[in-house]
């Protein structure tokens, strides 16, 4: 199965194409008028690669921005979606806010740990719409983020906006992002924060100045929006550190000063997420973390899966082609072979505590190493980095080989036919469904925690 099983009160809304067929003209509309005004020249490339994004989003989720207050976007409810939405209207991240050190006692606060930005996101939100709409706006808007982020390092990287257009599709548009979004908490969708920190430490590298405090304070935004995703960040700010200190790069020192402050930025959410863990009683053992969790939620390489999902829909294969084809004839340029090896890394750590059912020595030397790494129960979100580095790779190789406009006007093209067959039809795409009240069952921490053993 792709995801759990549907909740027998679940209702799908009706919003097929022949049902509501003015909502979809309308999304195909304004989608169109916003990506029509990205061809106008103006001064600022990111402005008009920011509005063409949003356009092509709200078209191809068509009728999502019609319904956004309306019906819940998604299955629902499911535990993770039903629960996010229980503690975000108990205020759990207004508890934790006023009163850090009583969230230490407190049982919501154990159970989601320092990453409650993503409920901050729902208040600002629930200002303008009604708190299912203030879930639904980050569904639309995160998809565009991926995307829209992903471009920026593209772009920075290459000075090839087509190319960093074309590539950084799949990233923001993938179907594992829409699979998060069907059932599982709000924030495992907000990816756009891994190529935005990417972005900055880029900056932070080459220009120097006020560029090195950015990395340190997205690093600690993407922490509290979520914690598996900080830990992406600052794994990739450890391994481009090592490379230039094993390097005679003239920046290795700015770079340097770059990492403490991001470690600096990073050391009270770790330390206050610390003592959210080992104040009383856990979910599992690490044991149970690392053989009922870890080793099954991981990247399969026997079916070839990425957590469930098939690797031909999952990813876009004209990139990974590309990529593959750009690793071979770019190895030797320094930032490509940075990507590679760190690409590498990551994917090994996503196959979790196995491998082609042998114990995966890289993931389980981590989990050795780093503090905290046994409470790791999903190591498929480490292939998030492998693939937005693959794709960097291949807008890299398609900016050096030249490709024409009507190349990639093209290869979009057919893109979008591919998502459109392979992500928009899948089963894991999002349904819209209504929304059902839900509540905390009577002593749900008891059965939740577990008392602390040793490893």
């Amino acid at each position: 199965m792709y995801g759990p099983k549907a909740d027998p009160r679940q209702r799908i809304a009706p919003v097929e194409v022949f049902d509501v067929p003015e909502a979809y003209l309308a999304c195909i509309g304004v989608g169109l008028a916003l990506s029509l005004a990205a061809l106008v020249r103006t001064p600022s490339v990111r402005l008009r690669a920011a509005t063409f994004i949003l356009g092509q989003t709200v078209l191809l989720t068509a009728p999502l921005a019609v319904f956004l207050d309306t019906w819940m976007y998604g299955s629902y409810p499911t535990i993770d979606k039903a629960g996010s939405m229980v503690f975000y209207l108990d205020g759990v991240h207004l508890r934790m806010l006023t009163d850090p050190v009583a969230s230490l006692q407190d049982p919501a606060a154990r159970l989601i740990g320092v990453h409650v930005g993503h409920l901050w996101v729902t208040e600002f939100f629930d200002v303008f719409l009604s708190p299912v709409g203030a879930f639904n706006a980050q569904s639309l808007l995160y998809p565009a983020l991926g995307w829209y982020c992903a471009w920026l390092l593209f772009h920075e990287v290459t000075l090839k906006p087509r190319v960093s257009m074309l590539m950084a599709f799949p990233f923001g548009m993938g179907l594992h992002v829409f699979r998060d979004l069907n059932w599982y908490t709000i924030e495992k969708a907000a990816i756009f924060w891994v190529p935005l920190f990417l972005w900055a430490a880029y900056r932070a590298w080459r220009d120097g100045g006020h560029w090195r405090t950015w990395p340190g304070i997205i690093l600690a935004l993407t922490t509290w929006m979520n914690v598996y995703l900080g830990m992406l960040n600052a794994m990739m700010l450890a391994l481009a550190m090592l490379a230039l200190l094993m390097s005679r790069d003239q920046h290795r020192k700015r770079f340097f000063v770059t990492s403490v402050i991001s470690a600096l930025c990073l050391a009270p959410l770790a330390a206050w997420q610390w003592l959210l863990m080992h104040n009383g009683p856990q979910l599992a053992t690490p044991e149970e973390f690392l053989w009922s969790r870890a080793a099954l939620d991981s990247f399969s390489l026997s079916p070839l899966h990425w957590n469930r999902l098939e690797l031909h829909r999952s990813l876009n294969v004209i990139a990974l082609a590309t990529a593959l084809w750009g690793l071979k004839r770019s190895r030797w340029v320094g930032i490509v072979r940075l990507a590679s090896l760190s690409a590498l890394f990551f994917f090994l750590l996503s196959l979790g505590p196995l491998a082609a059912g042998v114990e995966n020595p890289v993931y389980m030397a981590a989990r050795a190493v780093i503090p905290g790494f046994w409470r790791i129960a999903k190591p498929e979100v480490f292939f998030h980095m492998t693939w937005l580095l693959l794709l960097g790779v291949a807008a890299f190789q398609a900016g050096r080989a030249g490709w024409s406009r009507s190349v990639t006007a093209t290869l979009y093209g057919l893109f979008v036919v591919a998502w459109l067959l392979m992500v928009r039809t899948h089963p894991a795409y999002p349904p819209m469904t209504e929304y059902r009240e839900s509540k905390l069952s009577d002593g749900w921490e008891e059965r939740v925690f577990t008392t602390p053993k040793e490893e």
